[in-house]
């Protein structure tokens, strides 16, 4: 995988949905977090193919990239200091746009 650095934040929104899943059905956690990263593998290989989901205030975009089976979540990537950035691990019914304040 590329170089690449997870906000505590993102870390700790996988942790959560992962918990809540694996509270559901034992295993399905541990599916969400390999569905995470092979989307995190595929999204740092083609940076570029996420969809817009806004931009800093100094113009870096933010990328959207869905996950297929957990389709309600997404990974929103951004280049930060030259570094690719998991700002968020998002629910796309929760709280929209709560995610900007991180990339300021």
């Amino acid at each position: 995988m590329k170089p690449h650095r997870i906000l505590a934040e993102a870390l700790a929104e996988l942790d959560e949905a992962a918990s809540w899943y694996e509270e559901q059905r034992e295993g399905l956690g541990e599916d969400l977090v390999a569905e995470y990263r092979q989307r995190l593998a595929s999204a740092l290989d083609v940076p570029g193919a996420g969809a817009l989901a806004g931009k800093t205030r100094l113009g870096t975009e933010v990328r959207r990239y869905r996950l297929k089976r957990f389709e309600r979540f997404a990974i929103l990537i951004a280049e930060i200091n030259g570094v690719a950035t998991v700002v968020a691990f998002e629910h796309s019914r929760r709280r929209p746009g709560y995610w900007r304040a991180r990339v300021r």
